[in-house]
């Protein structure tokens, strides 16, 4: 009897602690994300573009990716006060391995990367002062292009992120500085100032994605670039935005070989994103421009291989379009609303040579078109099975059409 009255007191006044516990829940203090992608890919053309004049050969060929496993962690340190950190694992992680690459004539390099790095893409602190005005200080993601926005594995349709933009501008850029952000009913913006780029990785093949300094274990940040975006939201489900960035790469360089001379990046983007109902479709155009290209090439072609960079000459101008639409079927198949499944079609266009110094030879293999058609399953937002058939074609039609089927793996959480 006195046992059962004892339970029955302690179950009394826990009743009401319980309550206002329930009622006054503080808000958690760390919160983990992440998500991943694995693909599998299936190519019916050789890796070398170079091996003839017709680009590569016909093969038949399969790759296995592990492309990325990312780990996101939001830290509430005071009222108002975050510290959010992320690090992603590329391609398996690090380790030895050995490449081929066909830009340098085909040479064996030792990557001491197991095809893949270890990245911290993030670590910053933000303080709110109110929806209008936000301070960010530290390593955070470089607000130019689409995919910087919408680079989940349920943000975008096909295996992998638009081509087109990555092969111009760094993927998922990321940088070190300080930025102020804010937004409002319909208008959110950011302005950033940022380390620059090193002008020793650019290339013929990506422009300017090898100046993201990631060869040395210090980044130089004698050039500064500055970053604008604004992002106008019209109606419920469309973004229309814009973006730019500016900043020297010339003193960024490892040796100063280009102390009397600029070489400023330009680049400006315009991008959609409409989200309504069953039917989803978002894209964007990238133009870019390099000072003083021809110097930059000629400069590039003397350095060490020890700097394992290219080493080919660099366009003064470079542009990326894409488009993507599709339109969810899953309804005419079921009624399980959970689950979504969107056919798609994407088109790229780009071109990393598109206007080059006087005297360069401006190759027509890397002005590119990408076709693709595909499906996206996704489940509750969580888990998406894709499927897509690229169709890649170089120049004005006179080189080897590159085909590629591949299946992948997202996850997000």
């Amino acid at each position: 009897m006195n046992r059962l009255l004892l339970r029955s007191i302690c179950l009394i006044l826990a009743l009401p602690i319980s309550i206002m516990a329930e009622d006054h829940k503080p808000a958690p203090k760390i919160k983990i994300t992440g998500y991943g992608e694995l693909i599998y890919s299936h190519f019916d053309y050789g890796p070398d573009q170079k091996s003839g004049p017709a680009g590569s050969p016909p093969d038949s060929r399969a790759t296995i990716d592990i492309a990325r496993l990312a780990l996101e962690m939001e830290i509430r340190l005071l009222r108002g006060v975050e510290l959010e950190t992320e690090v992603e694992i590329e391609h398996g992680g690090t380790g030895g391995a050995l490449e081929i690459e066909y830009e340098e004539f085909g040479e064996y390099e030792t990557e001491v990367e197991k095809g893949g790095e270890v990245i911290l893409e993030e670590l910053y602190i933000k303080r709110e002062f109110s929806d209008a005005f936000n301070i960010r200080l530290g390593h955070f993601y470089v607000a130019v292009g689409l995919t910087t926005e919408q680079y989940h594995p349920t943000d975008f349709f096909g295996t992998r992120r638009p081509e087109s933009e990555t092969a111009i501008i760094p993927a998922i850029w990321h940088e070190t500085g300080i930025e102020i952000s804010g937004h409002t009913n319909r208008l959110t913006y950011q302005l950033q100032l940022v380390n620059g780029l090193d002008a020793t990785g650019f290339n013929s093949q990506n422009w300017i994605v090898g100046g993201h300094q990631t060869r040395f274990e210090e980044v130089r940040a004698t050039n500064m670039a500055l970053v604008g975006r604004l992002d106008y939201h019209l109606i419920d489900g469309l973004t229309l935005g814009v973006s730019g960035y500016r900043g020297n790469s010339a003193d960024n360089r490892p040796k100063p070989d280009m102390k009397d001379t600029d070489a400023y990046v330009s680049i400006f983007d315009v991008h959609a994103v409409l989200r309504y109902n069953r039917f989803r479709a978002q894209g964007m155009y990238l133009y870019g421009n390099l000072q003083n290209a021809d110097i930059v090439s000629e400069r590039n072609r003397t350095l060490s291989n020890n700097l394992d960079v290219l080493r080919t000459p660099v366009a003064s101008a470079a542009y990326a379009f894409y488009a993507e639409a599709g339109y969810d079927i899953m309804p005419f198949f079921t009624s399980r609303k959970e689950d979504q499944c969107h056919l798609f079609f994407r088109f790229d266009s780009y071109d990393t040579m598109a206007k080059m110094p006087q005297n360069f030879f401006d190759n027509p293999r890397f002005q590119r078109r990408v076709y693709t058609l595909g499906l996206n399953y996704t489940m509750g937002n969580a888990v998406v099975l894709k499927g897509d058939y690229a169709m890649r074609r170089l120049g004005a039609g006179n080189f080897n059409g590159e085909n590629t089927a591949s299946f992948a793996l997202g996850f997000q959480f």
